[in-house]
């Protein structure tokens, strides 16, 4: 069974380092003390470890299932087609939280359209373009929200350009919490995704 949360997972750690003998029982708690000395080290290190496959499992379908190649269609109005809905401050923010080392470079800059309720930035190297764009979109009839990433990329040795599409997992629009970690989380895949493509 994995642990609940990352505090307990700490705890399941130090338990499982006073069964190996890593630390030394005086440096430990008696509750870490008692646990060592009645829970079997086979469910301790289920405790510790399980939540991480399972967090590399979840990082994988989401990273890697939800990106759609786009074609027949310019980028322009691909873009038109998905009415967004404005960012709001705290959202931003998340953004410029973000600048620093997005797609691997040092600062990048993404801008706010308010008229068309976009956040976009672009990139150059090596000949390469590619252009991200945000935005924020309606999903189960205004009961949960998506973002999406629009990119279009463009290569210098192919005369076509690549549109890719990304979508965030459903979130709750009333809660901060839930909207900005979404966000962030989904900014931090396409990152990691687009890395290595």
């Amino acid at each position: 069974m994995p642990a609940k949360s990352q505090k307990q997972a700490r705890l399941f750690k130090l338990v499982r380092a006073l069964q190996k003998g890593k630390i030394k029982p005086k440096k430990v708690s008696p509750q870490i003390r008692k646990m060592a000395s009645t829970i079997k080290p086979s469910s301790v290190k289920d405790f510790t470890k399980v939540k991480e496959i399972i967090r590399r499992l979840k990082e994988n379908e989401y990273s890697l299932g939800k990106i759609k190649k786009v074609s027949g269609i310019s980028f322009k109005k691909h873009l038109s087609k998905q009415v967004g809905l404005p960012f709001d401050i705290k959202e931003l923010q998340v953004f410029q939280t973000k600048e620093n080392g997005f797609s691997g470079f040092g600062k990048t800059k993404f801008k706010e359209n308010k008229s068309t309720n976009e956040v976009s930035t672009e990139i150059n190297s090596n000949g390469t373009n590619k252009k991200y764009v945000f935005k924020k979109l309606i999903d189960n009839n205004d009961k949960e929200h998506k973002y999406a990433c629009i990119i279009q990329r463009t290569f210098p040795d192919k005369p076509d350009k690549e549109i890719l599409d990304l979508l965030s997992n459903s979130f709750d629009p009333e809660n901060l919490a839930e909207k900005t970690k979404t966000l962030a989380d989904f900014i931090d895949r396409i990152n990691t995704t687009l890395g290595s493509m």
